[in-house]
């Protein structure tokens, strides 16, 4: 099994759920395929990450900008909501992340702790595919790996619609944490013109 991390929309566990059992076009939260099992998550787990949340690029799903969480570790640390599931329920859920078929899923195990995996996503040309193509791993949860994913590139900066700011912020309130949603979600907003990515990557970080 493996710890998947959210830190966006899939802090709330309802929308997360869809990512499982599926979801009509129109439910609260758009079509979703269901995965190879739509069973729940067997553990979930509230934390915090040291990796800033930002916004960029454009979502399909929801028309603004998309979630994201920085590479590289800061003294900025995100609400994350941790579900622990099968892999190929993780791997189902990386495909539709990046609206595609299927994707080979980067072993966590093989990514060092604070390093990324890149997935090797065909594209096809459209901009909005293979938004989420970089495994960040994180410090393991019970000995057992946690992974969230992101970006490997920043996008184009810009504003995530109120949907899905309402969306994340649902999943802020949810939390066990002391933290004012309205404010956590605005503090984002404002820092994605400073996210940066390191001028040189080290491509021994980035296993394929």
């Amino acid at each position: 099994m493996i710890w998947y991390v959210s830190y966006g929309s899939n802090l709330l566990a309802e929308r997360f759920r869809t990512y499982l059992t599926g979801s009509a076009a129109d439910g609260e939260f758009g079509f979703h395929p269901p995965a190879p099992s739509p069973a729940p998550p067997a553990d979930d787990r509230w934390l915090w990450i040291d990796h800033a949340l930002y916004f960029a690029g454009v979502s399909q799903r929801w028309t603004g900008s998309a979630a994201f969480v920085s590479t590289e570790r800061g003294d900025v640390r995100s609400v994350a909501h941790g579900y622990l599931v099968e892999h190929d329920q993780f791997a189902h859920l990386l495909a539709v992340e990046n609206v595609v078929d299927d994707i080979h899923v980067v072993e966590p195990t093989e990514i060092e702790v604070g390093a990324v995996g890149l997935l090797d996503i065909d594209r096809r040309g459209q901009a909005f595919r293979g938004k989420y193509d970089a495994v960040l791993r994180l410090p393991d949860i019970d000995g057992i790996p946690a992974v969230t994913v992101t970006s490997s590139t920043v996008r184009e900066r810009g504003t995530p619609a109120d949907r899905y700011v309402q969306t994340i912020g649902r999943g802020v309130a949810a939390s066990p944490f002391d933290v004012d949603a309205d404010t956590y979600v605005a503090d984002a907003i404002a820092r994605s013109s400073t996210i940066t990515l390191p001028e040189e990557s080290d491509e021994s970080r980035l296993p394929r």
